[in-house]
């Protein structure tokens, strides 16, 4: 009887051992060792930036329109996300602001708060200068036109008002059109359109990459493998190849008189170097790392000083592309 009750017990024990080992197992298998599995799973959810663009003009009133439509275009697919023409024009109505009171940058900022923006893009037009010339044979003739434009754009933090960047930008442009006696040829306005499209597209990308540098953009690493950290973003957030980052870890406190936390030192633990780019994460090279206690570069990479959930910040643009590792 005792020998058959310890059996009894023994087979009990076993059985819920296998249990318990076969749930391990499988949560293993759903919580996943695999690389994409972890990844994603652990990825903080990043809101998108408001931005508003409020355009400005007094030469030509088409200029507004492209310029607003190149920014859009050039910010589009990002971290970015870019309010409404419509929204911003029912505040402007709201206001009783016309379009020349936005020239006074508080109403920029004013109605751009109102729209629960964080940055404000104010574009505005300083020039547009065409010198027309051509040539009339019989009923045939031929028309160019050169136009110079002269653009600026500013990047203001909506919170304190404090303009981040103001960048200057200009181009020229030539266009020809023919035409046969009254029935051919382009409206006076077309070819300028088209010049000024060409440019303000030229512009509006080159400002989205100072955008991209001035507004702060964070991140965490994912996983370091295989020689290469991956973090947690991608080309959904605007990643692309060749971005720096440093990966950083919080110091010492900045304290006010009375204790107050007013910032924080933050150390640099390595550099990284975007290579290869998916949607959701990204895989970079480690071109230094750091001792944080005394800020010296290694003399070598050591990837041992990188860890998981470690802060990445966005620093640099390169502008030659990263060779492809084989």
């Amino acid at each position: 009887m005792r020998n058959r009750t310890l059996l009894s017990a023994l087979i009990v024990g076993s059985l819920l051992f296998l249990a318990f080992a076969s749930t391990t197992m499988l949560a293993q298998r759903q919580t996943g060792n695999s690389p994409s599995s972890s990844l994603h799973e652990n990825k903080p959810k990043k809101d998108k930036i408001k931005v508003a663009i409020i355009p400005q003009d007094n030469q030509r009133s088409w200029t507004k329109d492209i310029m607003v439509a190149e920014l859009e275009t050039a910010l589009a697919g990002g971290r970015f996300e870019v309010l409404s023409r419509d929204s911003l024009d029912s505040i402007i109505a709201e206001q009783k602001l016309a379009n020349s009171d936005l020239a006074n940058p508080n109403n920029a900022i004013k109605v751009g708060r109102l729209g629960s923006a964080q940055y404000i893009i104010v574009a505005k037009c300083v020039s547009v200068d065409v010198k027309e010339g051509g040539i009339n044979i019989g009923r045939f003739g031929r028309r160019e036109k050169k136009m110079t434009a002269k653009i600026n754009i500013q990047l203001i933090n909506a919170e304190t008002g404090s303009v981040i960047k103001s960048e200057n930008y200009d181009a020229s442009d030539s266009t020809a059109s023919t035409q046969l006696g009254s029935l051919g040829g382009n409206t006076s306005d077309a070819p300028g359109q088209e010049s000024f499209t060409k440019m303000m597209k030229t512009f509006a990308e080159r400002f989205a990459e100072v955008m991209s540098l001035e507004v702060p953009f964070e991140t965490t690493v994912a996983m370091v493998r295989d020689g290469q950290v991956i973090i947690r973003s991608g080309s959904g957030d605007g990643v692309k190849e060749g971005i720096q980052f440093d990966v950083i870890i919080e110091g010492e406190p900045i304290r006010d008189a009375d204790g107050t936390i007013l910032d924080r030192i933050f150390n640099r633990v390595a550099t990284l170097r975007a290579v290869k780019v998916s949607e959701r994460i990204t895989y970079c090279d480690v071109m230094q790392t750091y001792d944080p206690n005394t800020k010296m570069a290694d003399p070598a990479p050591n990837l041992a000083r990188i860890q998981t959930d470690m802060t990445v910040r966005q620093v640099a643009r390169i502008t030659t592309p990263p060779p492809r590792r084989q």
